[in-house]
């Protein structure tokens, strides 16, 4: 009778050792034999064995992305300078003195003469 208890304790002691099927896939549990009566007391030989994790596994969730906010950038509207246009550009401007047709001659203090352009080349 004492062989057949004894079988069972050893029985017992590895089924006890084995991994369950919380810890499957698991390699972070740690078994402890012996005794432990208080800690630091008589009969004392290390930490007090670790209670197998039962529950769903903890995941933890990713932090959130962090974005910047937009860069602002403010422009001003261009500024559009409207050339002044010839006032008929069907004429060619001629000045007295000093003589010549514009724009060879830049400025004309006596004023511009209108005159109407030759279409055909002279012979």
């Amino acid at each position: 009778m004492k062989k057949g208890v004894g079988v069972v304790l050893i029985v017992v002691a590895l089924l006890l050792a084995l991994p369950g099927s919380g810890s499957a896939g698991h390699s972070n549990t740690r078994y402890f034999f012996g005794f432990n009566v208080g800690v630091g007391g008589p009969g004392y030989y290390g930490p007090p064995a670790p209670r197998p994790y039962w529950g769903p596994p903890m995941v933890v969730a990713p932090p959130y992305p962090y974005y910047a906010p937009p860069v602002v950038v403010v422009q001003q509207p261009p500024v559009y300078v409207r050339q002044p246009q010839p006032e008929e550009p069907d004429y060619w401007y001629y000045c007295e003195n000093p003589r010549g047709y514009y724009p060879y001659v830049r400025t004309c203090p006596g004023g511009w003469m209108k005159v109407v352009p030759q279409t055909v080349p002279p012979n």
